[in-house]
């Protein structure tokens, strides 16, 4: 299908996109290094940092080809690009799901701010015309990975889950798993990731495919089918989540928590707040085979908690604080940003609020950060988008600094 698309006229983050129909073919490749190489210039260009760029939307058909092709390697790698051009960082979402419906509004208008920008180029639009461009080609990303889902629903169910399905109490929707493809080592995992991003599309089709998935699947792909499930929102996500909260496997239970505690909210069972307290306030290290938040458990368990409403905002305050002074980089910004969100409800702190006149939490949290360099720093550098977050909440936005508001002396 790249043969059909005039990718010259397109553009990604470093301008023209006629490399990628090069890259996407580089991607067959027998040599590793070669398909490595295309893999990071495709990450790098048609979804720089989860922006998505007019030439994204046009990059899924030939990718969704490869995925569909058990011969051709590295499908998982290929699989999340797939995702990421549908939705971009999912930091940016998480608990909830993509608005698309506000990304639609967004996007009116983006068409005619499309075509002058394929004849004039970005620098002759405007900066409300280039937000709509914008708006459009993430509309479009994630409008043609939705076109994909058959084959990542088929992706998604290993033949196993077929026979046991079959033979127990699960219905599968429709006839797409019977098409189950075989799959390598984590496509299944991320194509249950992908689909869980979609409840607007036959959410009830995903459901059962996520269902079979968590019946057969590994302990990660059974926690991503259980999270996906809460994702897509749909009747009988209830039932996974509850199967998951008891099961003997920790990311299985940490998974049933976290989507018992989108799909029920404050009425959740008694189970999901413990459950959620013990990951969000412990000293894990991101699970690497875990897609949300890049394996950050801990963050997304902090996240869940607010959708079960204020009665747990004291144990998930002081959870937040006991896991801060372990954590650096996103993991860092995450668990930062939930406890900022609770010690300032009201916004920010005054400018020059002293240390004695702000609140025990307020003075609980600078204590925290005045005493833990990690957040501070990440891989020997200064994190600017830390500093940035503290900033904008009102604190000090240097470790130093920090240390010396906390204690002037």
């Amino acid at each position: 299908m790249t043969d059909v698309v005039d990718w010259s006229r397109l553009t990604h983050a470093y301008g023209s996109a006629e490399d990628v129909p090069l890259n996407i073919a580089a991607l067959r490749s027998d040599d590793e290094d070669v398909r490595y190489q295309a893999l990071g210039d495709l990450f790098s260009s048609i979804v720089h940092q989860g922006t998505r760029y007019p030439a994204s939307a046009y990059a899924v058909p030939p990718l969704l080809e490869l995925l569909a092709d058990p011969s051709v390697p590295d499908r998982a790698f290929i699989g999340q690009l797939v995702a990421l051009i549908a939705i971009g960082g999912d930091e940016a979402w998480l608990p909830e799901t993509l608005p698309i419906e506000d990304l639609r509004v967004e996007s009116i208008g983006g068409e005619e701010a499309m075509a002058r920008l394929l004849r004039e180029g970005w620098d002759e639009l405007s900066i409300d015309e280039a937000a709509k461009v914008d708006a459009l080609a993430e509309e479009r990303a994630y409008d043609a990975v939705a076109a994909g889902l058959p084959l990542l629903r088929r992706l998604a169910v290993r033949p196993a889950a077929v026979a046991e399905a079959a033979a127990g109490d699960r219905v599968l929707v429709g006839a797409t798993p019977l098409g189950a493809l075989p799959a390598d080592d984590g496509v299944a995992l991320v194509a249950a990731y992908t689909i869980g991003w979609f409840p607007d599309h036959e959410p009830e089709h995903s459901l059962a495919v996520l269902d079979a998935l968590a019946a057969v699947g590994d302990e990660a792909e059974t926690a991503v089918a259980v999270v996906a499930a809460g994702l897509l929102g749909a009747a009988g996500g209830e039932r996974m989540a509850a199967r998951a909260l008891v099961d003997t496997r920790p990311v299985v239970r940490w998974a049933g928590a976290v989507a018992a505690a989108k799909l029920d909210g404050p009425r959740a069972d008694q189970r999901v707040a413990p459950e959620l307290l013990h990951w969000a306030g412990g000293g894990s290290a991101p699970d690497v085979r875990m897609p949300y938040l890049d394996g950050d458990l801990a963050g997304y368990a902090a996240l869940a908690l607010r959708q079960l409403g204020r009665e747990h905002d004291v144990a998930a305050f002081n959870a937040f604080l006991a896991r801060l002074p372990q954590v650096e980089g996103s993991p860092a910004l995450t668990i930062a940003g939930e406890a900022l969100r609770l010690a300032c409800p009201h916004g920010p702190i005054a400018d020059g609020t002293p240390f004695v006149d702000l609140d025990d939490r307020q003075q609980r949290l600078a204590q925290v950060l005045a005493a833990a360099p990690g957040p501070w720093f990440w891989d020997g550098n200064r994190f600017g988008n830390f500093e940035m977050l503290l900033g904008e909440y009102g604190y000090p936005n240097s470790h130093e600094e920090m240390r010396t508001y906390v204690s002037p002396l």
